[in-house]
């Protein structure tokens, strides 16, 4: 019921937003009794008495590119996008924030309906747009709409749990959970078939990698938690989804359509299938390998591509997915394995899932290591490595996606509390983010504490309330991120 109940919320709010544009561009071309204006008119109306859903009045507001509609974020479609972002530049051009419609919208009379789509669109030319809409709406008689000259505050909260009711985020969340849930799944189940040499097909790993598209194209600050998921037994599984999804969210950030993007996932997804044919002993060995060992490792990239090979699917979908699996170790100056003749550069998915492969290894702990790199110290170690082993470019969009602090780091602070980071503070470049204290409990373990901005200053300005004395991974403490973040 409760995903009903949120979806008929973004359909109407979408329908709302998009009235109003579609009625703002017809305004400027006819008449007032054009039967296209007056259409529109009527259905803006007819939209404000259904979106009211017996509340006093229908709020639309627009912060840092988010829609929030009756206070819930709205989850535009990818296919949306390009009207919803013309409406959001239409906005800000006016300085206009945020619209409210009264609840009486059911006696306003299409003609005011025109005739606020006509100042709303001449305010441009104004030089201070809403304090001479606000004259004009009250000029005009017009008392059912009420503007936001300013920009509306939003919590400080991250993007992950900002302006969204607690249910709705929980629904999302557990959503989420079983989409990943059900990719590891997926993914142990194509493993184990090939490994016994059993026939298995793609078709379920696409349509779930698709569902996780759709999720991160819209807004992949959740999935993103989730690939600060690090467990022993599972490694080669978890690795794999993990580096998915960081490689869809680098996608995101350079561009690439929903397509480009379901290709790129699903090259991460089986980017490691080879290690089925590698001991487990060696994979899990404790101690340094020796070179034959190491010759062994060094075979996996062709054995994932011969397993893929192997999928039932259609060949050219399985043409695609061949190439990254097979470069991600090669590094960007070719210098890694497998070498091969010739001086053709790295693909661009090579590069991408070179980048996700070892931030995933080197801040997910191994029987192997003692310490495990906390993720901003992971960052600095792979910068070391711009332009030899990593496309400089890609890296430091990386960088800038996850932040100084990337989410799932944990900090010790100056006051002797400890945290994880779980997003930037607005206006910050991550140096300072935002944590969710830990507080100790039983048995060594520990809760949720307060959300912080490490950004917030002492009453009065000037200093901090909180500093930074040390990163490190939640591992050396027996934490992992993803329960604390992923919970109400």
């Amino acid at each position: 019921m409760a995903n009903e109940y949120y979806k008929e919320i973004f359909q109407t709010g979408e329908a709302l937003i998009n009235t109003i544009g579609g009625l703002t561009q017809i305004a400027r071309m006819h008449s007032d009794n054009n039967p296209l204006l007056v259409d529109a008119a009527n259905k803006l109306i007819g939209l404000m008495v259904q979106a009211r859903q017996g509340e006093d009045g229908v709020t639309i507001v627009h912060s840092d590119g988010r829609y929030y509609f009756q206070g819930k974020r709205l989850h535009i479609r990818p296919e949306s996008k390009r009207i919803f972002n013309r409406m959001l530049q239409y906005l800000e051009k006016r300085g206009i924030f945020s619209l409210r419609f009264d609840a009486g919208a059911g006696n306003i009379a299409g003609s005011e309906v025109i005739t606020f789509a006509r100042l709303m669109d001449e305010a441009e030319q104004h030089a201070a747009p809403p304090d001479w809409l606000k004259e004009q709406l009250e000029h005009n008689g017009i008392k059912w709409v009420d503007i936001n000259g300013n920009a509306v505050a939003q919590s400080n909260e991250p993007a992950t749990q900002a302006d969204e009711a607690p249910d709705e985020l929980e629904l999302k969340r557990g959503q989420v959970r079983k989409q990943y849930s059900n990719v590891l799944g997926s993914l142990k189940e194509v493993s184990r078939k090939l490994s016994s040499n059993m026939n298995v097909g793609m078709r379920n790993s696409v349509r779930l990698v698709q569902k996780m598209v759709d999720i991160i194209t819209e807004d992949e600050s959740l999935f993103s938690i989730l690939s600060t998921v690090r467990v022993y037994d599972d490694y080669t599984y978890v690795h794999s989804l993990n580096v998915a999804i960081l490689s869809m969210c680098l996608g995101k950030q350079i561009g690439l359509d929903h397509s480009m993007l379901e290709r790129l996932g699903l090259c991460g997804l089986f980017h490691d299938l080879g290690k089925v044919e590698v001991s487990r002993a060696i994979l899990n060995k404790r101690d340094r390998l020796t070179d034959a060992e190491f010759a062994e490792i060094k075979t996996h990239p062709a054995h994932s591509v011969r397993l893929i090979l192997k999928l039932r699917a259609r060949r050219d979908r399985k043409a695609k997915l061949l190439m990254a699996p097979f470069e991600h170790h090669m590094g960007y100056n070719r210098a890694g394995y497998p070498q091969i003749w010739g001086n053709r550069p790295v693909s661009l998915f090579g590069r991408i899932l070179a980048i996700a492969d070892v931030y995933d290894a080197i801040t997910s702990p191994r029987i192997y290591r003692a310490h495990t790199l906390s993720p901003d110290k992971a960052l600095g170690y792979m910068l070391e490595q711009s332009g030899t082993s990593f496309d400089p470019i890609l890296l430091k969009v990386f960088i800038n996606m996850l932040g100084a602090y990337p989410v799932g780091t944990l900090l010790k602070l100056d006051t002797g509390e400890m945290g994880i980071v779980v997003g930037r503070s607005k206006g910050q470049d991550g140096a300072r983010p935002i944590v969710q204290l830990l507080v100790a409990a039983a048995d060594q373990k520990y809760k949720k504490g307060d959300l912080v901005d490490l950004s917030a200053q002492q009453p009065g300005g000037g200093t901090r309330k909180r500093n930074i004395v040390e990163s490190m991974h939640p591992s050396d403490m027996g934490i992992q991120a993803a329960e604390f973040l992923m919970q109400g």
